[in-house]
C-alpha cells in the first residue's frame, strides 16, 4: 500500500514480535516462513529454520514482501476473551490479542490515514495458514505450467 511508509510498517511489525511471517522474495519469487524476532530502524529480524536474518526495508526499493500470518478477530474464542477481560488494565487487551496472533486495528500517529485499519487491510498480513499458502502456491504453479 502506498499510504504506508517503511517507518509505519516497522511500527506495526514491532507490535507482533514472536508471530509467524511469510517472506516472498521479489528477486527469485521464493516464499519462506519464519518468526518475527525484532525490529530496528531500517529492517526486521526474522528467524528462518533457526537462522536469524535481518531483512532490510526501504521506501523506494523492495527486496521482498513481508506479511504477518495472523488470525481474524472472528476466530476469538470465549476462553481468550475471558482471559483478556480479566487483565488488570483495559489497555492490556489489545496487546494481549496482538501477542496471541490476532489482527487488530492499527494506530500509527494522530491523523494518519491508516489509523483504524486492520493489518490485513494494509496488505501486511495474511489470514491463511502456512499449509493453505503452500497448497495455493502449488495449485498456482500447476496452473501456470499447464
Amino acid at each position: 500500500m502506498d499510504l504506508i511508509s517503511t517507518a509505519d510498517q516497522l511500527i506495526i511489525f514491532s507490535r507482533y514480535i514472536g508471530q509467524q511471517v511469510m517472506i516472498n522474495s521479489l528477486l527469485n519469487n521464493e516464499i519462506s516462513f519464519g518468526t518475527l524476532m525484532g525490529v530496528k530502524q531500517n529492517g526486521i529480524l526474522v528467524s528462518i529454520k533457526g537462522v536469524n536474518r535481518w531483512l532490510p526495508l526501504y521506501d523506494d526499493f523492495k527486496v521482498c514482501e513481508i506479511k504477518l500470518l495472523l488470525k481474524p478477530l472472528n476466530k476469538l474464542t470465549p476462553d481468550i476473551i475471558t482471559v483478556a477481560n480479566s487483565l488488570p488494565v483495559q489497555a492490556f487487551i489489545t496487546p494481549y490479542y496482538q501477542q496471541s496472533g490476532f489482527d487488530m486495528p492499527v494506530f500509527i500517529a494522530p491523523g494518519h490515514p491508516c489509523n483504524c485499519r486492520y493489518v490485513q487491510e494494509l496488505d501486511l498480513a495474511d489470514y491463511r495458514s502456512v499449509t493453505e499458502i503452500f497448497q495455493h502456491n502449488t495449485l498456482l504453479h500447476a496452473f501456470e505450467s499447464a
